[in-house]
Formats: structure tokens, C-alpha cells, sequence
């Protein structure tokens, strides 16, 4: 599945993720888009690491690092499916 959407709870607040897998010569990454607590559009990007876990990459909004295992965690449910 190249493309999914997640609710991920941010600050008891439910928001919406949707991952985009892609894939060129560097490897494989997920970006994915959503919205901050004002509603102004986010963007950051995923690549797996050597233990198959998913990191943000550096220089991401740092409120994204307390759910970088939520994302880590969607993205790897959704590779198991298939």
C-alpha cells in the first residue's frame, strides 16, 4: 500500500496522518502531512532504520518526536498488511 491514513492521539486531541510511501534510489521513506493544533499544514518524513523501526528524520517539529513510535508503529501495521 503506497498511501494510508492514521488518527494518532496528539495532547488528547486526535489528529489525522497520511502516509506516503516513496522510493528511489536512497531507499525507501514515508512522508506524511497532517495538522498542528491551529490547523496550519505539517509535513515531515520517516526512514527506516537497521532494527526496522521507523525515525523522523532530523530537523522535524519537535512536538513530532513525543509520537515518532506512534508513526513508527502505523507504518510497520501497514507494511504487515500488506
Amino acid at each position: 500500500m503506497d498511501t494510508f491514513k492514521k488518527e494518532i492521539s496528539v495532547n488528547n486531541e486526535a489528529r489525522l496522518f497520511e502516509f506516503r510511501r516513496i522510493k528511489n534510489m536512497s531507499g525507501e521513506k514515508f512522508f506524511i502531512t497532517s495538522f498542528d493544533s491551529n490547523r496550519k499544514p505539517i509535513a515531515c518524513s520517516l526512514k527506516q532504520t537497521d532494527a526496522g523501526n521507523w525515525k523522523l528524520i532530523p530537523g522535524s517539529i519537535r512536538w513530532l518526536y513525543e509520537i515518532e513510535i506512534e508513526l513508527s508503529d502505523a507504518i510497520r501495521e501497514t507494511h504487515m498488511k500488506g
